[in-house]
């Protein structure tokens, strides 16, 4: 009898420490947020404009539950490959961040068209498409930094993904003021890399810059790791911020070291919750 209830009450420890465990980690961040936007506000994003989808595109974001409107925080915008989906992917986001106390949010696509005989179909977003794309992130962050106005812009980041590396990539070598007003680092994985010029001006010089691209052989691998060593070297002469570094056993993906290694270049080394 008493090795049973010892039995029991082992089990019931485990399990409430379990459960606390989990309730801690799902605790840290508020519910998410999403601010959705009309037609006549922004242009069609990528999304719609590709899979020829009707709804409205939103921007997303995340507050710490501990958030308090008397205190700054970084923000930290994830910006997707591919089309972007209609709201960008918020929960990369959060990955990225990994319990770091700050503001996390999601950009969708946008692009000025597309001509589906061009490599990628027509998705590859390129210089041509700066003025809808600059345009459509003003209004989305306009509007959030409205909602949510105690940014620290001086610690703030975004990343992306692919396509959506390509996307930060025509803003920053753009100087769109905007962003890099609001911005202090840049993450771009897995493309963007060939997009990446005129880093050593005053607009850009004092960012910083991370390029990331995987080893694992498939089309196109060797020039990106090549192009992105040589936009980190060029640069660096200038005195630019750029550091390029080669993620091993890792293909045209976003793994879970990547999204740590990202959340430490981010935060400076700050360690997470």
């Amino acid at each position: 009898m008493r090795i049973k209830l010892l039995v029991f009450l082992v089990s019931f420890l485990v399990l409430t420490g379990a459960g606390m465990a989990q309730l801690k980690e799902t605790s840290f961040w508020g519910e998410v947020q999403r601010i959705e936007f009309k037609s006549n506000e922004i242009p069609p994003s990528l999304y719609n404009m590709y899979t020829g989808n009707k709804g409205t595109s939103y921007f997303q974001y995340c507050l710490p539950a501990s958030y308090s409107k008397k205190k700054k925080y970084p923000l930290l915008v994830y910006v997707p490959g591919l089309h972007g989906k209609r709201g960008g992917n918020i929960k990369n986001a959060i990955d990225i961040a990994n319990k770091r106390e700050c503001i996390v949010a999601s950009l969708p696509l946008f692009k000025a068209s597309i001509d589906r005989t061009e490599p990628g179909r027509g998705l590859v977003i390129g210089f041509s498409d700066y003025p809808v794309l600059a345009k459509a992130y003003k209004v989305m962050l306009e509007k959030f930094f409205k909602i949510v106005p105690n940014i620290d812009r001086k610690k703030s980041a975004m990343v992306g993904f692919s396509n959506g590396a390509q996307a930060i990539a025509v803003l920053v070598s753009s100087h769109d003021e905007y962003i890099l007003d609001r911005f202090q680092s840049y993450c771009l994985v897995e493309n963007g890399m060939f997009h990446l010029t005129d880093l050593h001006k005053t607009p850009t010089k004092d960012r910083r810059f991370l390029l990331l691209v995987g080893d694992k052989l498939d089309f196109g691998r060797d020039l990106k790791i090549r192009a992105a060593k040589l936009v980190q070297d060029s640069y660096q002469v200038f005195g630019a911020r750029v550091e390029s570094r080669v993620l091993f056993n890792t293909g045209h993906e976003l793994t879970l070291d990547c999204k740590l290694q990202i959340g430490t270049w981010v935060f400076a080394g700050e360690k997470p919750n």
